[in-house]
């Protein structure tokens, strides 16, 4: 049992939105047993509070922590930057189901698969549950099934043969419905991934009808995000949702390339207008984290990753020159952060690699960089202005969301971005500096994600909810990660309760893992 705990002297944001109240916060048990004043003799262990907000537990609704959390349970990146609860499985890119070799969904789920010495061990959605329950971490997680990984999965099982096109269909909204009845939240589209990107929209409408049925979250990393093609995105996106009726999460809603914000302004319009239930979720960075792949024009990048290979080695020259074409960024905005046998060029951009090689172009480069690392680089991409990435922060359809991973504080393996443990509270920061107030902020990271999951139970300070706190100081609160060195603890941060147990005690990790797996209940 868990000692009683009395949070005395803060101010509680309840994450509701509601003003701050200055009263003590009970914790027993796991939940919150009381909000008022309390004698010290309550309790077992008192925190003092003075000139600390007192808060819910943020909530990262976009995650991807499915695999590194094995690999570092403390979820160091998280905890100390007050996260105590994780949505993972997005953008498509989930690790379960498996139905063949494990090594063709880790060669689609790169951007999530940086940790090598993870080992898969699960074939079904509920397999992979277990084994994060078998794993004890310091944050919780909530997963949603990726609808990449389900593609695999039924091309797996009934072949690509256009033929059984029905047949492979029925697979998937099986596998769906197996997912949510193991208890995954919701279906996760990644539509500038493969194979889910040339998926048509009819069959993503299939499924998302599967997903508004079971009443769950629609979460979508839609197929463009640049001026020229954000508004068609944005617009299909709308659409299968008004068909389907699914409840919308459009994923790390931003703007590239998008030089007087007019792109932006019409996506938001039509989100604004949208019949049925859509929000959005947004990180404060200007540089996205994906893979090279990304670059590569849709008819190539679309296809398995072996084919690719092919093309790659039967012309490097003209995938080089696709690639120039179809990037649409400098190559000083591209970073290389991940490139296992290139480590020299980790960390740093394509022009520097480019000024100090023999290529005659920034394309060829990448190639030989894509050939070496078996097409597995990744890549830190600068393309949104700063007054458009606070304006979508600001919006009040929109929760903060890291689109980041739980990592320790000494990995090395790639270039993380800073995303990854900075995100809350380079949110607080900026959010309050442009006049938002503390209980407005703390409702975007807490109660407004909780409710777009369904927690009945989290995401608020309340008798009988769980006790996951996050206390910090509002006045210092910033990150301080760069994209030099992206690993440096936020400040701020004071203590973090999961579950009625601090894991971060005076900004440092206390090595308590009490995280939980969230399961949805389903009727």
């Amino acid at each position: 049992m868990t000692p009683v705990t009395l949070l005395r002297g803060g101010q509680v944001a309840d994450g509701t939105g509601a003003p701050l109240l200055d009263a003590d916060v009970l914790i027993a048990d796991g939940k919150i047993a009381g909000i008022g004043h309390f004698p010290e003799g309550d309790a077992d262990v008192v925190v003092d509070c003075t000139g600390l907000i007192v808060a819910p537990g943020f909530i990262d609704i976009h995650t991807h922590s499915d695999l590194t959390r094995f690999a570092y349970p403390e979820c160091e990146s998280r905890v100390l930057q007050g996260i105590t609860t994780e949505v993972i499985g997005n953008c498509g890119l989930s690790p379960a189901p498996i139905r063949g070799n494990p090594d063709d969904v880790r060669a689609i789920i790169g951007p999530v698969d940086i940790v090598a010495d993870v080992k898969v061990s699960w074939n079904s959605v509920s397999e992979y549950f277990a084994a994060l329950d078998a794993t004890p971490a310091a944050t919780n997680v909530a997963p949603l099934v990726g609808h990449g990984t389900i593609v695999l999965a039924a091309q797996t099982r009934v072949g690509l043969d256009p033929h059984h096109d029905d047949d492979r269909r029925a697979t998937m909204v099986a596998e769906l419905h197996e997912a949510l009845a193991a208890g995954a939240w919701g279906l996760s589209l990644g539509l500038m991934y493969s194979p889910g990107e040339l998926s048509p929209v009819d069959e993503l409408t299939e499924l998302a009808r599967s997903v508004a049925q079971h009443n769950a979250l629609l979460s979508m990393h839609m197929r463009a995000y640049d001026s020229d093609g954000l508004a068609d995105a944005v617009t299909e996106a709308l659409q299968i949702a008004e068909t389907s009726g699914a409840r919308l999460q459009i994923s790390h809603f931003r703007s590239i390339r998008d030089d007087d914000g007019s792109a932006l302004d019409a996506a938001i319009a039509l989100v604004e207008n949208a019949n049925g239930d859509v929000q959005a979720d947004a990180y404060p960075y200007l540089a996205g984290h994906t893979t090279m792949l990304q670059l590569l024009p849709t008819e190539l990048r679309a296809l398995p990753v072996a084919e690719i290979a092919q093309r790659i080695a039967d012309a490097p020259a003209a995938v080089a020159e696709m690639l120039e074409s179809a990037a649409g960024f400098p190559p000083e905005a591209i970073t290389v952060a991940k490139a296992s046998a290139n480590p020299l060029a980790v960390s740093r951009t394509l022009a520097d690699l480019v000024a100090d090689s023999g290529h005659e172009s920034w394309g060829s480069l990448a190639v030989e960089l894509l050939s070496a690392n078996d097409l597995n680089v990744d890549v830190i991409i600068v393309g949104t202005r700063p007054v458009d990435a606070l304006r979508v922060l600001q919006h009040p359809l929109v929760s903060v969301a890291s689109d980041g991973l739980a990592l320790s504080l000494t990995h090395d393996a790639n270039l993380p971005h800073p995303r990854s443990i900075g995100t809350f509270p380079r949110s607080f920061d900026e959010l309050s500096r442009a006049g938002m107030t503390t209980v407005e902020i703390v409702h975007k990271m807490t109660a407004k994600p909780a409710a777009r999951l369904g927690f009945s139970d989290r995401g608020v300070l309340a008798v009988g909810a769980c006790a996951d706190v996050t206390v910090f100081d509002a006045s210092t609160v910033a990150d301080r990660a760069t994209y030099a060195s992206p690993l440096e603890a936020p400040q701020g941060i004071a203590h973090v309760f999961v579950n009625g147990v601090r894991v971060v005690r005076d900004g440092r990790h206390t090595h308590e893992l009490p995280g939980h797996v969230l399961r949805r209940r389903t009727a």
